[in-house]
């Protein structure tokens, strides 16, 4: 079993939010059942309060996977669009797993997406909105 953390900044997360999420982290232990830890945050922009920015950050042993998606007004678009990269990123992360097992001495150069959510990945631990 996982932890699930959260939390909203200058955002209310009601029990709803929560069990929504919650439904929707849980449909990604299709992907791996060896995640560890989930933290989701809820934020909004700087200087436009109706434009809602969900980030989530799952800890599974080897990496951690980072999505952030935002909406406008409603939360629960946010949610799925950040649901949605998750999947993607998983979904990758559960090929390159079996490929380097499989592989033996075969070397799996990173790609330009993965670079790019690395270097976005990287920027929010600078700004301190994701501990690393």
């Amino acid at each position: 079993m996982y932890k699930v953390n959260i939390s909203g900044q200058h955002v209310s997360v009601s029990d709803e939010v929560v069990k929504y999420v919650e439904e929707a982290i849980a449909n990604l232990e299709r992907f791996s059942d060896q995640i560890t830890s989930v933290n989701v945050n809820f934020t909004t922009e700087k200087h436009d309060t109706h434009k809602i920015i969900a980030e989530a950050q799952i800890h599974i042993p080897g990496a951690d996977i980072f999505a952030t998606s935002t909406a406008d007004r409603h939360i629960t678009s946010a949610i799925d669009g950040l649901i949605s990269k998750l999947e993607n990123q998983m979904r990758k992360h559960k090929s390159k797993h079996l490929n380097k097992s499989h592989s033996g001495n075969k070397v799996i150069s990173e790609t330009p997406e993965e670079r790019e959510k690395q270097d976005e990945f990287n920027e929010l631990v600078d700004r301190g909105v994701v501990t690393d």
